[in-house]
């Protein structure tokens, strides 16, 4: 019987030991409300060193980049050479690769001596692919492997769908990028001083010519186009690419990049019109007039209240905003009217809790949108409470199914076990009186009744 007993607890112990829980003592993105032509976009912040992405439409939609390319041949050509006053030859190969093909091109003169300076900003400002061929042979000792160096510059700085076959942005099914990818490109080459510097010049005189920088936006001459605002940066088009322009712009201390692919030529009020200007100009004025920066929570407003488990003279804590949230937002916001929504908060916190510890996330809504998410944080201490730790730890281990089942058994084991026990002890009693009886039975009949003894008593 012990060894059934023995058996029996190990295999409960074990059950347990696997089943049993153990006992332990990111500026929101608005839609413009105004026409857009290009396929793809997107008008990013410069106010914010994250460089908020504000509005998009298609800006990871693989595009055919044109001119823009030029962004990254002019970054690869001042990233390797420090003097730009050096000048270089332009080869016969270098002039001639671009032969019938109907690129923009500045004259240069095969054989002649030019700066880089120069080549830079014939290939910032007038667009010109013969300069682009000659930096390309100068940086790298052949346009090959100065592609691989445009390729591998932009893989570089985090761009995820961006391949280039040549350095000017001539049409080629496998020269391609995003919108996206431009944005990560041009803010890079933001950080460049003498970039920004070549990018924003309106005009360049190069001999006997004064080119006007092929973004119209900053030519007060082109009446159509022309943005008081604007600020470079570059454009682009093929009959492939569509018009493109990546250009920034500044107003009553708010600066914006606008990155606009494949635009279309329509006819706006009786003039064939190069929307990818227009383009540019709406989302500058839209955010302009409609975005500001406010304030839309301040730092220690109440989000929420969370049970506290085992904590000393409290139950609750309250969550609050952990710092003061500014951020660009419509102009029509009135922060009374925002919402503070806990993401994934839990269902109570265990006490110890500190003063400013993170609890979870909140979105921030304001006319049913997201604008930002910030931390929430407790809004005081709490302490343990000793004793209510170890009652609601015997309170949980107790009610637990599986010490429930388990103490079940115990009981039902150990009724089994009296009953067996009881029912011996009457099996044991019968045997030895059936033996009385028997041995009563022989002795008669060998003794016969006077010489009968019966068994001595126990004391």
């Amino acid at each position: 019987m012990k060894k059934l007993f023995a058996s029996f607890m190990c295999t409960v112990v074990m059950a347990l030991t696997v089943f049993c829980v153990p006992f332990n003592a990111q500026a929101a993105e608005y839609t413009p409300n105004v026409k857009i032509y290009a396929d793809a976009y997107m008008l990013i912040s410069l106010d914010d060193d994250s460089h908020p992405v504000v509005a998009q439409k298609n800006a990871d939609k693989r595009k055919y980049p044109a001119s823009l390319t030029k962004i990254v041949t002019a970054m690869v050509t001042l990233n390797k050479v420090k003097d730009l006053s050096q000048e270089t030859v332009a080869s016969k190969t270098a002039i001639e690769s671009i032969y019938g093909t109907g690129a923009q091109v500045a004259g240069l003169k095969i054989g002649k001596s030019y700066t880089i300076e120069e080549l830079l900003y014939l290939t910032m400002v007038y667009s010109a692919c013969d300069a682009c061929e000659v930096l390309a042979e100068f940086v790298s000792g052949s346009i090959p492997a100065f592609v691989d160096e445009m390729n591998s510059w932009v893989q570089s700085i985090g761009c995820k769908d961006t391949h280039f076959v040549n350095p000017d942005g001539l049409h080629d099914p496998e020269h391609y990028t995003t919108a996206s990818d431009m944005a990560k490109i041009t803010l890079e080459a933001m950080k460049n001083d003498v970039f920004n510097k070549i990018s924003s010049t309106q005009q360049y005189k190069f001999g006997n010519l004064n080119l006007i920088h092929t973004n119209y936006m900053l030519d007060k001459f082109h009446i159509t186009y022309y943005y008081q605002y604007a600020q470079g940066i570059k454009t682009g088009s093929t009959e492939e690419a569509g018009y493109c322009v990546i250009t920034k712009a500044s107003k009553g201390g708010y600066n914006y990049l606008a990155i606009v692919m494949d635009s279309p030529i329509e006819v706006l009020d009786g003039i064939k019109t190069k929307c990818s200007f227009i383009d540019a100009a709406s989302l500058f004025d839209w955010a302009f007039d409609s975005l500001k920066y406010s304030t839309v929570v301040r730092k220690n407003d109440i989000a929420y209240e969370l049970p506290v488990n085992n904590g000393k003279d409290a139950d609750t804590v309250q969550l609050v905003v952990k710092d003061d949230v500014t951020t660009l937002v419509p102009s029509t916001l009135d922060p009374s009217n925002v919402i503070i929504q806990p993401i994934d908060a839990p269902e109570s916190l265990e006490a110890p809790v500190t003063k400013g510890d993170f609890v979870c996330k909140a979105d921030i809504i304001f006319a049913g949108k997201t604008i930002i998410t910030v931390d929430l944080v407790a809004a005081k201490t709490v302490e343990l409470s000793t004793f209510l730790k170890i009652l609601n730890a015997l309170k949980k281990f107790f009610t637990n199914k599986f010490v429930i089942a388990f103490l079940c058994l115990i009981i039902l084991f150990g009724i089994a076990y009296v009953v067996v026990f009881v029912r011996r002890i009457q099996r044991d009693k019968a045997r030895i009186a059936k033996r009385r009886r028997e041995q009563e039975k022989l002795d008669r009949e060998l003794y016969g009744d006077d010489d009968y003894l019966p068994p001595p008593k126990r004391r």
